[in-house]
């Protein structure tokens, strides 16, 4: 069984969080990434997704980042972008789409100061208790009754509604020629940490 690390090998400050990336009840141990960073939890998937599009990423690397990192449609249509068209065009695309630099070469420089160490790791799940089924009578089970509460229906709460445009990121990173893909520039969001 591998031991969680206790410290990372670089010096000065540091944070650390843990990601899970298999559980076995049968034998009741869990594997887990220990991760060792300067900066915070955002900071290191930002820093892994621009080592995929600039550089290559180490198999632990790649684990954590699809561990974490697939919940928007554009980071999954940047995946599928790469796969069809390669790296190079993902990431003139990107580039065009996002001027401000956010999937910049000079970017990514800067986030190869950040120090990350990836530990893998296991643990132990806790027992659970086992439920043979067996009830000492009915009325251990709880009440019969109804519930007195009213039958009418709840009130029907306010929806808010969102004007929102849906982007087809994938169209725009692998079809859409170079001339079209000027009206939908778009400035990404400052980072909330």
């Amino acid at each position: 069984m591998l031991a969680r690390p206790s410290l990372p090998r670089f010096s000065g400050s540091f944070k650390n969080f843990t990601v899970s990336i298999s559980t076995n009840r049968e034998t009741g141990i869990e594997d887990r990434y220990c991760v060792f960073s300067q900066g915070s939890r955002s900071k290191v998937f930002e820093k892994l997704w621009l080592k995929l599009l600039w550089d290559e990423l180490s198999v632990k690397e790649i684990n954590l980042l699809f561990q974490c990192e697939l919940d928007s449609d554009l980071n999954f249509s940047i995946l599928k972008s790469i796969n069809v068209k390669g790296k190079k065009h993902t990431r003139n695309r990107l580039n065009l789409l996002f001027p401000d630099g956010k999937y910049s070469r000079k970017r990514y420089q800067g986030f190869k100061r950040l120090d990350v160490e990836i530990y893998e790791f296991q643990s132990y799940l806790p027992k659970l208790p086992k439920f043979s089924g067996w009830i000492r009578s009915a009325s251990a089970t709880g009440s019969k009754k109804q519930s007195g509460g009213s039958s009418e229906l709840d009130t029907l709460t306010n929806i808010e509604y969102k004007d929102e445009i849906i982007v087809n990121w994938f169209y725009l990173l692998t079809v859409v020629d170079n001339s079209e893909i000027s009206q939908w520039v778009f400035q990404s969001q400052p980072d909330e940490d």
